[in-house]
Order: C-alpha cells, then structure tokens, then sequence
C-alpha cells in the first residue's frame, strides 16, 4: 500500500476470527471501508481462497458475490469428513477501482460457536432507566444491540488472547455478568461524551464490575470439539494463573 499524506486507508472489517461450523452453511464475508463509508469492491473477478488448519487448500479462487450492502460475501459449507481444527486462512482477492487487494483473515472449524447470552431486557432488569418505554429514559436510544455486539467482540477476542476458546466453553451462561456490566459499561462511556459527563463515574463503576465478574470468572470447558462427554469437561478460569516464586540457594 502506497504511504503518503493523502493516502486513506482500505479498512477490512473483521471483528473476529470466522468460526466455521461443520456440515452447515457458513455466510462468510469481507466488508471494507474507507473514508468513512462502506467500499464496494467488483464483484467480477473478486475471489476468496481457504486453507484449513493443515494447510490444505480447501477453497480455491473461488468466486464472491456482493450482498445488498455491497459487501464481499461467500457461503460454505465444510463437509462433515474435514477435521475439527484451528489454524484456518481466508484470502478474500478484491478488486477495488481496477485494483487487486488481498485481506487476510484467521479462523477455525468448529462444532459449535458460543453466542450472546443477554439481549435488551437484560439490560432493562439492571438499570431500569435504559428502557425507551419506561418511566424517565435516560436516552432516546430504541436499543443497544449496537453496545451489546462490541461487548460480545470484545470478550470473545479476551477469552482467545487469554488462550480459551469460545467453541469449548460448555456453560455460556456464566459470561453473563461479564456480558451485562461490559454492556453497561460501554453504554454509559458513550453517554459521558454523548449526554453529559456526569455519566463518567457511572461508566468507572461498571467497569470495575466488569473486571471483578471477569476476574472470578470460571466456566465449564470441553477438552476439544471431538469429546463432547460430560466426564471430560472440567472447571477452567478466564484469567490465566500467575505464580510468583523465588529461587532456592
């Protein structure tokens, strides 16, 4: 990519690994930016190439379609024969203004992903006062799926840095705490800058929360996507354990 001060960068929104899920559809995409709106590539000779976690090419420039939304998009469906694994590539080839750009992407094949364990009304029950139909709304927001994705991002991307995959975790309903004061938190940070700054201290608080549910955290987590047996899973942390010891003379 060329470098100067006129140059704006070619943004591909990945939020995450692609987590594939084996003998179904999986819609795959590659949404790019750029100066603030959406970029729609040319869809003739626009392709997409996957290897799976050996390095076999599974996907061979293969052809994309654009959605209504203009963006790259590919369905997949990984037969039931190919290996669980990590360690997949995504090599979406786009052409953008006569111009060929390769966005890479990392991923895995799972059995199951993990989804978003709390929704509007969960918020609703912990502060009342986010409802839009309730007494007194403190905004005139009609949702915060906005907030609750960027919290689901968020922790999703924590657990992998920390060396936990989401696809093992056998009980998603203890992240919800993580989830609901992590969604609160980032409501109220946006009110602070967007409302009124008295909303910073409400915000500190909810991060704290955050950190504390995250630091007790313990979930039930399966060995790997093969052994599903409930003899196999055991109790694990989200915070890896630091042991500080000192040398013996």
């Amino acid at each position: 990519m060329a470098s100067g001060a006129t140059t704006s960068a070619l943004t591909a929104r990945f939020l995450g690994p692609d987590m594939l899920e084996r003998a179904r559809a999986n819609s795959l995409s590659c949404p790019l930016w750029q100066d603030g709106a959406n970029v729609a590539p040319t869809e003739a000779g626009s392709t997409l190439t996957v290897w799976d976690g050996s390095g076999t090419k599974i996907l061979d420039a293969v052809a994309v379609t654009l959605n209504a939304s203009n963006v790259a998009t590919y369905s997949y469906t990984p037969a039931a024969s190919i290996a669980y694994s990590e360690g997949w590539r995504f090599e979406w080839s786009l052409i953008v203004s006569t111009v060929t750009h390769v966005f890479k992407n990392d991923g895995a094949l799972v059995r199951t992903v993990i989804y978003c364990p709390i929704t509007d009304a969960d918020l609703f029950r912990r502060v009342s006062a986010l409802d839009p139909s309730g007494q007194n709304p403190i905004s005139s927001l009609d949702d915060y799926q906005d907030f609750i994705d960027e919290a689901h991002t968020t922790i999703q991307l924590r657990l992998i840095a920390n060396g936990n995959r989401p696809n093992l975790i056998a009980s998603p309903s203890s992240l919800r705490e993580s989830y609901l004061t992590l969604t609160i938190a980032l409501i109220f940070e946006d009110f602070q800058h967007r409302l009124n700054e008295t909303y910073a201290e409400r915000a500190d608080a909810y991060r704290r929360q955050y950190e504390r549910a995250w630091a007790g955290l313990r979930f039930t987590y399966a060995p790997d996507d093969e052994d599903t047996s409930a003899a196999s899973l055991r109790r694990k942390s989200a915070s890896p354990s630091i042991w500080l010891t000192s040398r013996c003379g």
